[in-house]
């Protein structure tokens, strides 16, 4: 049991560097790239690498029911065909560091809610006020797009694309970590569903212009083998490897890294620095995160 913590701790600690990172490394590529666009050219490099994997595993007799098909296709749906659609509108309009932090910090927030609306289940007062403080950090952080002479409406845009982004990501994970009480492969999960996000994103990219591929620059071909090879095929089987060993909520805290080596990447490579409203309305997400994480009913595994 503690080798199965320590082993998911450390995949945990590696994920959130590797996807703190992605932040920035798509907002070097969304100044050529739509979202969608960038969305669909990362994750169909990724499936040349995953797609053999299946095939090897369909050799070996490991075969999904058709139900599981379905499901599988739903969380790709989640966590990569609509989940990277919003995220990299996100990203677009509201930048890496401030991404990375709605994201990550709004997530737990959101599980927390959808668990006592959805499945009826007990908000503690802890929570409640972890929801209540992590909301005021989200109008901190989004203050400054109030002061800039008129309201930029496509900042509060990204910010709306990051709150669905958060939704989907939560639903993603609670459903994948049901899904890998049955199947203990998690390399063999995370193939079918970079395979079949991918196939969901290829009509929603129809209506972007391809041939603004050809404009890529040499650094913003690595950025997109960094988020394909890096974020896709490793981060995602280091997610779900950690799903496999721990508790979701005990995976979901350290993502909390993410922001930092967001704001961190961010500043190096664009010079960009958080302001002081930032940093504190980053700090009330993540205190707010942390007291919903923490909660004694957020430690409670729901068995399915």
């Amino acid at each position: 049991m503690f080798r199965n913590a320590l082993y998911g701790t450390f995949s945990a600690i590696a994920v959130a560097v590797v996807w703190g990172l992605s932040f920035v490394a798509a907002r070097v590529v969304l100044s050529t790239l739509t979202p969608i666009l960038l969305a669909t050219v990362r994750f169909s490099i990724a499936s040349l690498i995953f797609f053999p994997i299946l095939l090897i595993e369909f050799r070996k007799g490991n075969r999904l029911r058709h139900r599981d098909l379905a499901e599988l296709f739903l969380l790709g749906l989640l966590s990569i065909s609509v989940y990277f659609w919003l995220q990299y509108t996100g990203v677009k309009y509201v930048g890496a560091g401030v991404s990375a932090l709605l994201v990550v910090g709004l997530t737990p927030i959101i599980t927390g809610l959808a668990s006592a609306f959805v499945l009826k289940e007990n908000y503690s007062i802890r929570q409640v006020l972890g929801t209540i403080v992590g909301l005021l950090g989200v109008v901190l952080t989004t203050m400054p797009g109030l002061f800039v002479g008129k309201v930029d409406w496509l900042f509060y845009l990204g910010v709306l694309c990051l709150l669905l982004n958060s939704l989907c990501w939560a639903l993603y994970s609670t459903l994948s970590r049901r899904f890998l009480n049955r199947v203990t492969s998690s390399l063999m999960v995370t193939s079918y569903v970079t395979v079949l996000g991918t196939l969901g994103l290829i009509p929603m990219s129809l209506a972007s212009d391809w041939g603004l591929v050809k404009s890529l620059q040499l650094g913003q071909w690595l950025s997109i083998f960094y988020l394909s090879f890096g974020c896709s095929c490793m981060g995602y089987f280091l997610w779900n490897f950690s799903l496999s060993r721990m508790e979701a909520i005990r995976v979901a805290v350290w993502m909390y890294l993410e922001p930092v080596a967001a704001f961190i990447g961010e500043a190096l490579i664009f010079g960009m620095v958080p302001s002081e409203v930032t940093m504190i309305g980053g700090g009330a997400i993540i205190a707010g995160a942390l007291l919903t994480s923490w909660s004694g009913h957020s430690h409670r595994v729901i068995d399915y």
